[in-house]
Order: C-alpha cells, then sequence, then structure tokens
C-alpha cells in the first residue's frame, strides 16, 4: 500500500479524536438511514475505520448482524473501545478488494469515506458479489475540495507551507473521486442497477484552526508523508495552525462540506 494511504501508528487514534468530530457524524447518520431504509437482516460494512457508521447502523437497525471490516487493525481496534464485539456487532479485518465471504451473503454493503482509496473496479465487483441478488450498496465520498472549506484551507495551507513540492493527499485520494459520471459507470459496470448520486450538504462541527490542522497533519496520512520527508509533524501542525489563523481567525471554524451518497442495488 502506498504510505499515503495507510492508517497506523499514532494516526487512527488522532482520527478518532478530532477528524470523526469534525466532520463525519452527521454523514453517518445519513449513510445509516440510507442502509436502514431496505430493512437488511445482514449488513457488511468495508473500511470501517474507528467505527462511526458502525455505531449509527446499530442505532438504526439494532436487530441487524453487522460485520464492520477494515484493512488496518488499528483502526478497528479503537472501533472496538467505543462499540465491543457482540452477537449483533463482529470487527474483522478484511480487505476490499478480495472479501472472505461467500457469495450472497449479506443484504446491504456499506462503505463510508473509503471508496475513494481502493481500486474500484476490483472492491465493486466483490461488492456486487457478496451480495444477494436485490442487496443495496450504499457508499459516501467526498465531493469537491473547493466544496469543502476545512480541507481546502488545509491543502492550501500545506501549498504555501512546502511550495516546491507540497503533499498532494487531499486533492489526490479523499477530495479526488468526485465524477458523477464516472461513479454511476464503474458502479454500472460491475453489474449494479438503480444507481442514485446525491450530492448532501452540512457544514463541520466547530472547531480551533489549531484541531484543523492538528486532525489533518496527524490524522490522516498526510502524517505518513511529513515522517517521510523527515519533517517535524508537530511543527507543521503549528506552522499550518498559525496560517488557518490568519485565514479564519480565533474564533471555532464551522464552514461547509459537502459529499456525494451514492445507493445501488445488486
Amino acid at each position: 500500500m502506498p504510505s499515503d494511504l495507510g492508517f497506523a501508528g499514532s494516526v487512527p487514534y488522532v482520527y478518532d479524536t478530532l477528524l470523526v468530530p469534525l466532520m463525519f457524524l452527521d454523514y453517518a447518520e445519513d449513510v445509516a438511514l440510507a442502509v436502514a431504509a431496505t430493512a437488511p437482516d445482514e449488513v457488511l460494512e468495508t473500511a470501517a475505520g474507528t467505527g462511526v457508521v458502525t455505531r449509527a447502523l446499530h442505532r438504526a437497525l439494532p436487530s441487524a448482524r453487522i460485520t464492520a471490516t477494515d484493512l488496518s487493525p488499528a483502526m478497528l481496534d479503537r472501533a472496538a473501545h467505543h462499540l465491543p464485539a457482540s452477537e449483533s456487532v463482529t470487527w474483522a479485518p478484511a480487505d476490499a478488494h478480495d472479501l472472505p465471504f461467500d457469495d450472497d451473503s449479506f443484504d446491504a454493503l456499506v462503505c463510508q469515506f473509503g471508496v475513494m482509496f481502493l481500486d474500484r473496479p476490483r472492491a465493486h465487483a466483490e461488492a456486487r458479489r457478496v451480495l444477494r441478488p436485490g442487496g443495496r450498496l450504499v457508499l459516501a465520498a467526498w465531493g469537491r475540495l473547493e466544496d469543502n472549506e476545512a480541507a481546502l484551507g488545509v491543502q492550501e495551507a500545506l501549498e504555501a507551507l512546502l511550495p516546491d513540492d507540497p503533499p498532494l493527499f487531499l486533492r489526490r485520494v479523499p477530495f479526488g473521486y468526485t465524477d458523477v459520471g464516472v461513479i454511476r459507470a464503474e458502479l454500472e459496470d460491475a453489474g449494479l442497477t438503480d444507481v442514485d448520486v446525491r450530492v448532501v450538504a452540512h457544514r463541520n462541527r466547530p472547531a480551533s484552526a489549531h484541531d484543523i490542522a492538528l486532525a489533518h497533519c496527524q490524522g490522516t496520512p498526510v502524517a505518513n508523508i511529513l515522517a517521510e520527508r523527515q519533517l517535524d509533524a508537530e511543527q507543521v501542525t503549528e506552522d499550518m495552525a498559525r496560517l488557518l489563523r490568519e485565514r479564519w481567525g480565533d474564533e471555532p471554524v464551522s464552514g461547509p462540506i459537502t459529499a456525494h451518497l451514492v445507493t445501488a442495488t445488486a
């Protein structure tokens, strides 16, 4: 896996304590409602991270059996800290490109803000394989970077601080899968039907410039890039926080965030 795609070391902790509350909570509820609309009994989650969607699914579907998977055991350890395994919820390391489940095993498959990291033709084919006929696929992917104020500020601060070779992870991966035509075509090529893509807008939860900088510099794979370049992540965080305060002021920031909510049928 390329270094700028990995969540390891201290990244899962910072991701869970800062980035998830900043940007993910409202979308977790949106995704859970989209899954619950078909009242599935067996739900598979891929790229579950630290379990923000899993918890929302468990609240929305208390009688469903949820299998939540991620490639990173460290992320799943954090997830289980919030919601211990039970008869209803199973945590399992798994690769979304090569799922260790039989054909036609699940009524629904959900992936929030993980699809951008995947080899999508392989992952969509696997999703189609493990879904029962008529099963529902629900995905969420961030919208354009320009429509996500906090992340845009972080990216432009990185470009100002490292002008010769700015890390492009944010532009390339989490905010790089925004073409609705491409999203639709990739799902249909995998044999999925009734593809629906809609834009969902929220505002990030209020956070200081320092916490926004810390969340992105030490709670995403940007941390891996800084480490590879032998840059001090704490110093980059402080320098970025200064630029973000100059941009937004000292008050907590709550700016627009947008994502695509995608549903399809197997």
